[in-house]
């Protein structure tokens, strides 16, 4: 770690010039076909393009796609997930598919079964999750766009598949033996229907995914507990908004623990910023207040960027080059007007008028 100190302080923000080699740089781009389908449009110096060009050529080299098992929408359902990693595959970036096994959002606070799954007994449970795995890879395989790297459940410190798979923190009735043996069966069902589907010469990396990057603790428990049921995975992910999260030395001392205690590549699975408190639509935001900041970088184009910067030389800093990625949230989900809004149109990557922001070049430090 090369800074965090007072000089930098005096910038106005700890963006460092000589930061260790790179992460990967990635975004998740998921909701980017329903934005350009309600008109939205990206600029670069005014001039309007594709914004995965923008995204390529700014340096980024993943994109992250999201897939709900029967959601309402069909711009979420496989087809168009699939024909949506065509397009980001012909733009050169590599995938990490996030397979969520609900069918809407799913996170520490949420983890809904698939309508489909409700009521299947524990047995049936994992013979779905593994059959359905299965299915989703194949169809990526078949397509030619198998991804790089496989997310089994998303940010699910907390378990997935709910009550069935839930899991909880010391002290909870959720933290018992038989929870944890449920999850940990669900999981090797999802990481055997990946076998089940993928070249056996060139499977996709398995990423298990929690949310909590600044806590240390519980994030040894999570893996700990992972490693003791064999569980198979490849990658650790965790996600690092500093609002919910903690600091940047936290999140860097988590990473190195994590590194050095499983062996494993860790990523920043899901960050993001904020260049404003300003909102452009009457949906609510994931943030917007003052006291929600990190100390040192303000809500402002140049604080973004920086916060970015210092964030990716934070994963670069982990021990034994195991640091591997850095992927931010959504970062095109604007406020584009006749669509339903945005909760993040303050943390996104381009400004109210779809104009990109420095932040979206911090991969490669320039325009």
């Amino acid at each position: 770690m090369t800074h965090f100190g007072a000089m930098a302080l005096l910038l106005g923000c700890l963006c460092s010039s000589n930061a260790p080699a790179a992460p990967l740089a990635g975004a998740d781009l998921s909701s980017l076909p329903r934005l350009e389908a309600a008109g939205a449009v990206y600029r670069v110096d005014g001039v309007a393009r594709d914004p995965l060009a923008i995204f390529y050529d700014a340096g980024n080299r993943l994109v992250r796609l999201r897939l709900w098992h029967s959601p309402a929408d069909s711009l979420d359902r496989l087809p168009a997930v699939v024909a949506f990693a065509r397009r980001v595959r012909a733009a050169g970036f590599e995938i990490l598919l996030d397979l969520h096994y609900s069918d809407t959002w799913a996170d520490p606070g949420r983890q809904d079964p698939p309508a489909a799954w409700v009521g299947l007994s524990e047995a049936a449970l994992a013979d779905s999750v593994r059959s359905y795995t299965a299915d989703v890879v194949r169809a990526f395989r078949d397509a030619g766009v198998l991804p790089e790297r496989i997310q089994l459940g998303n940010e699910i410190d907390n378990g997935l598949l709910w009550d069935r798979g839930r899991v909880g923190a010391g002290g909870s009735r959720w933290d018992a033996p038989a929870p944890w043996s449920q999850l940990t069966a669900f999981l090797v069902a999802a990481a055997a229907g990946v076998r089940d589907a993928a070249p056996a010469d060139s499977p996709p990396r398995i990423v298990l995914h929690v949310a909590d990057g600044g806590d240390a603790a519980g994030c040894r428990r999570f893996f700990g507990q992972m490693v003791a049921a064999q569980v198979p995975f490849d990658e650790i992910g965790v996600s690092f908004y500093p609002w919910w999260h903690g600091t940047l030395e936290q999140l860097a001392a988590n990473l190195a623990d994590l590194a050095r205690r499983f062996g494993k590549p860790v990523m920043v699975a899901e960050t993001s910023y904020p260049w404003t408190l300003g909102w452009a639509d009457g949906v609510h935001n994931l943030m917007g207040l003052e006291s929600q900041l990190h100390a040192g970088y303000p809500a402002t184009p140049e604080g973004q960027r920086c916060f970015l910067a210092d964030l990716r030389e934070v994963v670069a800093g982990v021990p034994d080059g195991l640091g591997a990625a850095v992927i931010v949230w959504e970062p095109a989900w604007t406020a584009v007007k006749g669509s339903a809004g945005s909760p993040v149109e303050n943390l996104a990557l381009f400004d109210f008028d779809g104009e990109a922001l420095p932040g979206l070049f911090y991969p490669s430090g320039a325009r």
